[in-house]
């Protein structure tokens, strides 16, 4: 309950600073106000009225201010310093630092370093770096840096934030971000720990899963890569090691990703998970030829090995399209068991499922075998 008053109290706070924010802007055009504007010095307040300045409808632009609690100032041309937030009706040009956040009804030139928040209602050409979250109305040109998040309408630059980065629009540059990043049009790069989204990448995105309409040049790389207008299937498959595949491919022929499980029927009962990367090429007419690099961790029946037990696949298949949602394909693999599975009863290393390797070595307890295979699928 306490923790659920605090957070209520924060979202109110945040709640009026952008409502103040909104009303300060709507007097604007282009970042000015009609108001002569006049340079002063410096000004030292407690709280807005408490000081040496009455505050913004004298029109001066400080290039020096000091707000020990709270300002509410015309407008900045220099440094702003304040115990716990700073509020400029108009521009900033310089630098605002807070122990909680900084406001500017204005454009921003320069930088803002607000120990919560940063909030700009025109444009902003420098940094924002907030503990918590940065906002801006209109583009950023520069970058923004929060422990949370950062809001802009467009990014010419750099987004880095503990949890999400959303630009409304574009985003030229680079995103970064601990969950998530969100933009319409990404001309660069999206690197996230869990999800990103874009209408239309030129570029690359990088996280688990990795959303967008189109990648017209570039690559979306993680375990599920759903491009709308890319490669999205389901497979059947069959193998010389594991006799029944499940597979899924996502992303786009340029480079996509592969999540399978499988299961060996045979005496010696296998179950397997892996993944993967793969290419596609055009061959002609309705053939084309694929190229698949995966790994995969092989397991006894209901259990599981402790040890390293992974095979390695590196295969080379060609394919025929039937129709939009049917093809075959069929290659040769190369296989690389690497495996620390020892049988002291027998003394051999691993699974038995090589078809007689043309390589067997073993180094400090670590066994690998190489030997070639084929992949026979079946994709929907």
């Amino acid at each position: 309950m306490n923790s659920f008053k605090r957070n209520s109290k924060l979202i109110l706070l945040i709640a009026l600073v952008f409502v103040a924010l909104k009303s300060q802007g709507q007097n604007k055009e282009n970042g000015e106000s009609n108001q002569e504007v006049k340079e002063r010095p410096f000004q030292i307040s407690l709280v807005p009225g408490f000081g040496t300045s009455r505050g913004p409808k004298e029109g001066y632009t400080n290039k020096f201010s000091m707000n020990v609690l709270i300002g509410y100032e015309h407008s900045l041309n220099g440094a702003e310093f304040g115990g716990f937030y700073n509020i400029n009706k108009e521009n900033v040009r310089g630098a605002q630092f807070a122990g909680f956040g900084n406001t500017s009804g204005g454009n921003l030139r320069g930088a803002q370093f607000g120990g919560f928040l940063n909030t700009v209602n025109g444009k902003v050409r420098g940094m924002q770096y907030a503990g918590f979250l940065n906002v801006t109305q209109e583009e950023v040109q520069g970058a923004q840096f929060a422990g949370y998040l950062n809001l802009a309408d467009s990014i010419h630059g750099f987004q880095g934030a503990g949890l999400a980065n959303v630009s409304k629009k574009s985003t030229k540059g680079v995103q970064v971000a601990g969950l998530g990043n969100w933009a319409q049009n990404v001309q660069g790069a999206q690197i996230a720990g869990l999800l990103n989204r874009a209408r239309t990448v030129r570029g690359v995105q990088v996280g688990l899963i990795n959303i967008a309409d189109t990648v017209e040049r570039g690559v979306s790389v993680g375990l599920i890569n759903i491009v709308k207008k890319g490669k999205l299937q389901l497979a059947l498959e069959h193998n010389e090691v594991i006799d029944f595949n499940i597979a899924f491919r996502s992303g786009t022929n340029r480079l996509y990703s592969v999540l399978f499980v499988g299961a060996q029927t045979k005496e010696d009962y296998l179950w397997t998970y892996g993944g993967g990367f793969g290419t596609e090429f055009t061959l002609k007419n309705k053939w084309n030829s694929s190229v698949e690099l995966t790994t995969q961790s092989i397991n006894p029946k209901e259990d599981y090995h402790e040890e390293l037990n992974l095979l390695n696949r590196l295969s080379w298949n060609f394919g025929y399209q039937f129709a939009n949602h049917l093809s075959f394909s069929a290659g040769p693999v190369l296989n690389v068991y690497v495996t620390e599975v020892y049988n002291q009863e027998t003394g051999k290393y691993g699974d038995d499922i090589d078809m007689g390797n043309f390589y067997n070595k073993t180094f400090s307890g670590t066994n690998v075998k190489m030997w070639i295979g084929y992949n026979v699928s079946i994709k929907f």
